[in-house]
């Protein structure tokens, strides 16, 4: 029997999807290669300098307020122009400024003012890469498409916290930014490669796309306030996992221990890389499946989650376990939200404000850090634990998971 050589094998499954499609792959590889580490470690380096959680808390709600007013402008110019080259090198320069920012930050200020500028390239960089992907995906289903482009950002968001969080224990504190900085020059390479062709193809595609997906209506969808709030929802739940679980976990809980680092960093690779494994599969099923099934299978998994690491806060050696359980259900409601979420929101939106639609799903992701971090970040600073925003948070999914337990589209 002949057993196939995986790097062909491998090479023609990639070449079953369209070159363009391919290429804002790549883009987003180096994207959530760059942001990785910068999501998941800054808050650990800056609790090393010596900001106190309140303070961290305070630097992602600004990026999240900055991110806003990047996000209007861009779904605006979307919607105007269609074009995405240009806000995705706008996004890769300010975010090459705010990495050196960052790198020279010893104290609440420039931290403030790093964190700035990374929300204005955010808010620049996600509506116009998720903006792109129904045109460039045909004829491959969409979600399939969003599947595909997540799975990289899994693996690139890994990497970056794996290769990150080496970098910085033995080679430099802030070797993350030094990453980020350098993956946001290959996006601009490869933007400048492929300008041309980028623009044609989009240009030539939109209408054909949309009459494809069949998305063509005049007014929004009558669910959208509850999807909207669902979306919310779970990308505050995203922002208290990213920045304040590794806070959480550092600081002890009622009974649970502390944990070193170099543990924290362990848990949060294990949960990258489920998500790494786990996006793809779960991703194509989903595709399967109601538009809605993916939110609500979320939702039910987060609840779950949540609810666990409330428990967690409680005990001390099987506070250990549950966090793990609770790891691998956000990776599972990861997984199955990030594809289905920007699929629906692009489906709810009348045909002339797909552009403003994905800025909204990108302007969701900024409101999970405009309060999340910051309470809690407070809270952790006043009671030494966040057990209460984990049990807000289970509650809050049960709910939602109730309200939108019938609904479809």
């Amino acid at each position: 029997m002949v057993i196939p050589n995986k790097f062909i094998t491998s090479k023609i499954w990639w070449s079953q999807f369209p070159f363009h499609l391919r290429l804002i792959t790549k883009i987003r590889f180096f994207a959530s290669f760059g942001a990785g580490g910068v999501i998941y470690l800054t808050s650990l380096i800056f609790n090393n300098i010596g900001l106190s959680a309140t303070e961290i808390g305070l630097g992602f709600t600004i990026s999240a307020i900055i991110g806003t007013l990047t996000r209007i402008f861009t779904g605006n110019y979307l919607n105007k122009t269609g074009k995405i080259h240009n806000p995705l090198l706008t996004s890769s320069l300010i975010n090459i400024t705010a990495g050196f920012f960052l790198i020279i930050s010893t104290d609440t200020y420039s931290y403030i003012i790093g964190q700035a500028l990374i929300g204005a390239a955010a808010g620049i960089y996600w509506p116009s890469a998720e903006f792109v992907v129904p045109y460039f995906c045909q004829p491959i289903d969409t979600r399939k498409a969003y599947a595909l482009v997540r799975t990289s950002e899994a693996l690139g968001i890994f990497l970056g916290v794996f290769i990150g969080g080496f970098m910085n224990n033995f080679i430099y504190l802030k070797s993350i930014f030094i990453n980020d900085i350098f993956c946001m020059l290959s996006i601009i390479l490869l933007i400048f490669r492929n300008k041309k062709s980028i623009k044609n193809t989009l240009k030539n595609s939109q209408e054909k796309a949309l009459n494809h997906i069949k998305t063509y209506q005049d007014k929004w969808n009558k669910s959208t306030i509850i999807i909207v709030s669902s979306v919310i929802l779970i990308t505050t739940s995203l922002a208290l996992i990213q920045v304040t679980l590794p806070l959480d976990l550092v600081k002890g809980g009622v009974y649970r221990e502390v944990l070193n680092e170099k543990l924290i960093s362990f848990i949060i690779s294990f949960q990258l890389i489920l998500l790494l494994i786990l996006q793809w599969p779960v991703g194509s099923w989903i595709s399967k499946k109601g538009k809605l099934f993916g939110l609500k299978f979320s939702l039910i998994n987060f609840a779950v989650a949540s609810l666990l690491l409330f428990i967690s806060s409680y005990l001390n050696i099987e506070a250990f376990y549950l966090v793990f359980i609770a790891i691998l259900l956000i990776s599972l409601g990861t997984s199955s939200f990030l594809p289905t979420s920007t699929d629906v929101v692009f489906s709810i939106a009348p045909s002339n404000k797909k552009g403003y639609a994905l800025a909204l799903l990108s302007q969701c992701f900024a409101m999970g850090y405009f309060f999340g971090p910051i309470i809690s970040g407070r809270v952790l600073d006043l009671y030494g634990y966040a057990s209460i925003m984990w049990i807000a948070i289970s509650f809050f999914c049960f709910l939602m998971f109730a309200l939108i337990f019938k609904k479809s589209f």
